[in-house]
């Protein structure tokens, strides 16, 4: 008798440490590259709208015609292929001031940034952080297999959005363009 006692003690022992390391797991894969992906997507909005609207550059082929002119257009800076390949070089790097947390109301996991304007989010109340093992470095991880697997997709897209809504920015290229977000539920 006393056998079996101690042993469904350690059976419900075992299984009230497993139920406390499950809940305090960090989410899936699927979960943190979307969350990821939008964070990313905010990042390069932010770049766009940090440029000058004014600033241009020339933009074309090096070849010369027949005639010896070239054929050279002007564009504007903000959204140009070489804006967005400058700000994709370093955008991965910005998420070691990104943290994972979950937002009380929704249960949505995201990437939130942790200053903004040099001082501290804001909107921190409204979430509650995420422990993760790996100090966070799965963001940047993330962040670069995105960048690196939608290289070209990042570039036409920022260059035809044009005025955009940030909210519908990342719900269009994490949904639609990548589909990084299809299929993810916001855990609760």
């Amino acid at each position: 008798m006393g056998f079996s006692r101690g042993v469904v003690q350690v059976v419900i022992i075992a299984a009230a440490v497993v139920s406390c390391v499950s809940a305090s797991k960090p989410p899936k894969s699927k979960v943190l590259k979307c969350a990821v992906c939008r964070s990313v997507v905010s990042e390069l909005h932010d770049a766009i709208l940090e440029v000058d609207p004014r600033k241009t550059i020339d933009v074309g082929s090096y070849r010369i015609e027949a005639d010896g002119k070239q054929k050279v257009s002007t564009v504007k800076y903000a959204g140009s292929e070489m804006h967005m390949m400058e700000v994709m070089e370093t955008v991965c790097k910005s998420m070691k001031d990104y943290a994972q947390a979950r937002h009380k109301e929704t249960g949505r996991l995201e990437a939130i940034k942790l200053v903004v304007g040099g001082s501290m989010n804001p909107r921190m109340g409204e979430y509650e952080m995420v422990q993760d093992p790996d100090l966070n470095k799965g963001l940047e991880f993330h962040c670069e297999a995105i960048v690196e697997e939608f290289e070209d997709e990042i570039g036409s897209f920022f260059k035809n959005s044009g005025d955009s809504k940030l909210f519908d920015l990342q719900e269009q290229f994490c949904n639609e363009v990548t589909s990084l977000c299809s299929g993810v539920k916001d855990e609760l």
